[in-house]
């Protein structure tokens, strides 16, 4: 399985958005395997002409995945969770932060295990974002999971962003405002050039195979 994962520092911090944007400028399909709340985030991506996949559970309620799902009288099943489409590559967005419950037993963090895809953290410098941003970091490490690197999405010149840029490695930035023409953000905002050079460096590892 090929591909990345969208992930961020808590709810609201615009990983539909920076989704678009990879998901725009790789030219890959976009999936999120469970949405809570309506309408779809693929409803949103779509409308750039990106591809988009169906979630393996959409519900109702505007929560947790596994509240949701308690709210609904449903269990979500892992085995169903963790079985991505048939296509690669794909971009595919998380719900929430890391730590998202989606069973009694497992957290989003526990599906990106599972897949082992590089991860790519979505941070809005809001105030407490250093905080979870350093905790987000610190799971991601535990656990041993590739890790790309940080989009600061929705900077406003605050003067907390020259933490961000001195503190974390930085893919890219992308400022404050409606998503125009998301192919020339993932050129201005540095994560197209951030990409080239992972994957120069990944096919240097491979032996320069396109694997």
């Amino acid at each position: 399985m090929r591909g990345l994962i969208v992930t961020g520092i808590g709810t609201d911090v615009g990983k539909t958005h920076v989704a678009t944007v990879l998901a725009v400028g790789l030219g890959w399909p976009y999936w999120k395997p469970v949405q809570t709340g309506s309408p779809p985030d693929r409803e949103a991506v779509a409308r750039y002409g990106v591809f988009t996949w169906p979630e393996r559970y959409h519900l109702s309620l505007p929560a947790a995945p596994l509240v949701a799902a308690q709210e609904a009288g449903l269990t979500l099943s892992w085995e169903v969770l963790s079985a991505p489409p048939p296509a690669e590559p794909l971009v595919i967005e998380g719900a929430g932060g890391l730590f998202v419950p989606l069973t009694e037993e497992r957290f989003l963090i526990d599906l990106f295990a599972a897949w082992a895809l590089p991860l790519v953290l979505v941070v809005r410098p809001y105030l407490g974002a250093m905080n979870h941003t350093w905790l987000s970091i610190e799971a991601i490490q535990r656990r041993g999971l590739p890790f790309l690197g940080i989009v600061l999405n929705g900077t406003t010149g605050d003067v907390s962003e020259r933490y961000f840029r001195q503190a974390f490695p930085l893919l890219g930035e992308i400022p404050w405002g409606p998503l125009q023409d998301p192919s020339r953000v993932f050129v201005e905002s540095g994560l197209a050039a951030a990409w080239q050079a992972h994957w120069s460096s990944s096919s240097s590892m491979r032996g320069g195979s396109k694997s």
